[in-house]
């Protein structure tokens, strides 16, 4: 039973009995259709561009959503995907030539954007993409491989919007843009300096952070393409043997960068749980009158350094050296390495006060 069932879904997949995959030379001229650098890209990926530079400066999450839906920069990554797969070099080099100019237009549109409006304070949309991980690769294979599904698919083209909000191309590339606008005139929206708050420093390495995203989003989505088109029956594995050879080579960087962030995460991850397991069980080992305001990781010469941000009622600082010490033993057991801790502590006074309705 569950083999007749697995080998319906094979079929099924490369359209084989279901006969709801494209034909190759229809799915062919739709890709490359889309595909082509015209006004019509340029004009839509410019707004999506304007949109989404306007949004990142004004931290505005529905504007940032908005400009993904109307960027086009998926169908040329969909269609050098599938011009590698099928061997047809026109396709190839035509999509390539949209991406390659359509990554420097966005790009500069986003700098002159950030320059004309004149803002320097970065907030959180700008910054939650400068510092890509394992699991931003994870979303782009699994985008990619939706995109190319839905292309090939009759019926359910419909979803490639949502596949576009899942995968940031444009946001990634304009905070590229207004990193290189900003440059060392960052400034958080805590009104501290980027350098002094966030790993990724000033603008221009902010602007590096999220050029990377995008690379491992280009990287994610044309591997999972290819492979979806493959298993759909589209194509042969030969000539783009080696599409995938500089696939390969240039995943080798990207991932273990995106290792690295991954595992920060994870540091940052544990620490906030420890603290909170610790204030619920009363141990009085941290306090209640804490709150950590920022966590941030990172190794130097192999050896893992955690620094915390706090806000601590001025009262309940005693003892400050003990408890940090424990807590550092505790994160390292958890950890299961050796782990340096950096605590800055800003000192808070709380009043309470109550107003008392006069009575008549």
């Amino acid at each position: 039973m569950s083999s007749s069932v697995l080998q319906r879904l094979a079929q099924s997949l490369n359209g084989r009995s279901s006969g709801k995959a494209k034909d190759s030379d229809l799915l062919f001229s739709q890709i490359e259709e889309s595909s082509v650098p015209s006004l019509n890209f340029y004009f839509m990926l410019a707004m999506a561009t304007a949109i989404a530079s306007f949004g990142l400066l004004s931290n505005s999450a529905p504007a940032i959503i908005g400009a993904m839906i109307v960027a086009p920069l998926m169908s040329p990554i969909i269609g050098f995907s599938f011009g590698s797969i099928m061997g047809k070099d026109r396709l190839t080099i035509q999509s390539a030539t949209s991406i390659v100019t359509g990554v420097g237009f966005v790009i500069g549109i986003a700098f002159v954007c950030a320059n004309l409006i004149g803002l320097r304070v970065v907030g959180s949309e700008i910054l939650a993409r400068t510092a890509p991980s394992t699991l931003d690769l994870l979303v782009a294979l699994c985008s990619g491989a939706a995109a190319a599904f839905a292309h090939a698919r009759i019926g359910i083209a419909n979803s490639i919007a949502g596949v576009a909000i899942a995968v940031a191309l444009v946001p990634p590339l304009s905070v590229v843009g207004i990193g290189l606008a900003l440059g060392e005139d960052a400034v958080s929206a805590q009104a501290i300096a980027l350098s002094d708050i966030h790993h990724q420093g000033d603008g221009y390495a902010m602007a590096g952070g999220a050029f990377l995203l995008f690379i491992t989003n280009f990287l994610g989505i044309v591997a999972a393409a290819m492979l979806v088109f493959g298993l759909q029956g589209y194509g042969h594995w030969r000539k783009p043997f080696i599409v995938f050879s500089i696939l390969l080579m240039s995943s080798f960087f990207v991932v273990d960068r995106l290792d690295r962030r991954l595992e920060i995460i994870f540091v940052e991850d544990t620490v906030k749980r420890l603290y909170v397991e610790a204030v619920k069980a009363k141990t009085g080992l941290v306090s209640d009158n804490h709150f950590i305001l920022q966590v941030r990781g990172e190794r130097d010469d192999g050896l893992l350094g955690v620094s915390v941000v706090m806000l601590g009622v001025r009262e309940s600082l005693d003892d400050l050296d003990s408890s940090a010490e424990t807590f550092r033993g505790l994160l390292s057991e958890q950890l299961g390495e050796p782990v340096s801790l950096r605590l800055k502590i800003i000192p808070i006074d709380i009043i309470d006060h109550e107003a008392m309705a006069s009575k008549k």
